[in-house]
């Protein structure tokens, strides 16, 4: 009898249909009978489910947890490692820039300067000691100046002329 008792309180406890009054009686009678292998079995699924409910959690546990939680959303360094072909590259514009400026300085020695010496020029006898030959001199720049310009004009219109003519051609 309690065999089969047994047996359909266990049957509406594996298909979720027992009320708390029929797993308290169920546990009982675990506890108090020795049935078959089967039965032993579930004596000690329940004594394991009795066990778990005994455990407590520590004080710092929720601090424990945020803590790795916070560990795991925080983002690794990250390094990065220049490949060695830069560093190949660096090294040979610095070796090619050396090489530059020995090969400048061997090629110009400091001894030798950079640019001649300017010889003296004395300007005074070139100025004009009167008004009048002030006067003239400007008159012959600045004709000149006009002369220069005229030809420019003239050879300007020429231009322009024969473009008018390439123009009409291709219309």
């Amino acid at each position: 009898m309690k065999q089969e008792l047994m047996q359909s309180l266990l049957d509406k406890y594996f298909a979720g249909e027992s009320s708390l009054q029929e797993e308290a009686q169920l546990k009982q009678l675990l506890q108090d009978e020795q049935g078959s292998a089967a039965q032993q079995q579930y004596q000690a699924w329940f004594q394991f489910l009795e066990q778990e409910t005994d455990i407590q959690l520590d004080d710092d546990f929720d601090a424990k947890i945020m803590q790795k939680i916070e560990a795991s959303l925080a983002p690794a360094p990250v390094v990065r490692k220049l490949p060695i072909s830069w560093m190949l590259r660096v090294a040979a514009v610095f070796a090619l820039v050396a090489a530059g400026l020995w090969w400048m300085t061997r090629t110009n020695p400091v001894a030798q300067p950079l640019v001649a010496e300017a010889k003296v020029i004395d300007w005074s006898k070139y100025e004009p000691k009167t008004a009048e030959e002030a006067y003239q001199i400007t008159r012959k720049a600045f004709r000149r100046v006009a002369t220069e310009l005229n030809e420019g004009t003239e050879i300007a219109s020429e231009s322009v002329g024969k473009m008018e003519e390439m123009g009409r051609m291709f219309k």
